[in-house]
C-alpha cells in the first residue's frame, strides 16, 4: 500500500511539473547563418529579385511549443511541431512561412507576404555556425 500510494504521488508530481522533462526545441537553438532568396512584385512594374545574408538566433520561447528567430529586425516566434516542422501565420493572414529543420544545423523556411497590389515571397536556408 505504502509503495503503490509513494509510486502516484511520484507520477502526479511529474505529470504536474509545468515544464517536459526533456524538451524537444533544445537541439535547435543556436546561431545560423542564413541565405535567403527573395521575390517582390508590384502590380504593373514586373518582379525584382535579390538575394540576402544574414544570422538570426533561434531560442526557445517563453510558450511552449515555440522557438524564436531573433534578427535586428526584432523577432518571430514560430510554432515547431516534434519532428522540427515550422509554421508561422501573421494575424491578418497576409504573411505565412512554413518550413522545418532537417537536422540539427539546418532549416528551411519558404513564405512571403500578400496584398492588394503587390507581395514578396522568400526562400530561406539556415547552417548553424
Amino acid at each position: 500500500m505504502k509503495n503503490s500510494f509513494l509510486f502516484f504521488a511520484l507520477v502526479g508530481l511529474m505529470a504536474a511539473c509545468k515544464k517536459p522533462l526533456w524538451d524537444y526545441r533544445s537541439k535547435y537553438v543556436g546561431t545560423y547563418d542564413v541565405v535567403s532568396y527573395n521575390s517582390n512584385w508590384v502590380m504593373g512594374q514586373g518582379y525584382q529579385y535579390d538575394t540576402t545574408h544574414y544570422s538570426v538566433k533561434v531560442r526557445r520561447s517563453e510558450e511552449r511549443y515555440y522557438v524564436e528567430f531573433v534578427s535586428q529586425n526584432g523577432s518571430t516566434p514560430y510554432l515547431i511541431e516534434t519532428d522540427g516542422t515550422l509554421h508561422f501565420e501573421s494575424p491578418d493572414w497576409h504573411y505565412q512561412a512554413n518550413g522545418s529543420f532537417t537536422d540539427k544545423n539546418h532549416f528551411e523556411l519558404t513564405g512571403g507576404y500578400y496584398g492588394l497590389g503587390g507581395g514578396n515571397s522568400f526562400e530561406a536556408h539556415g547552417t548553424k555556425k
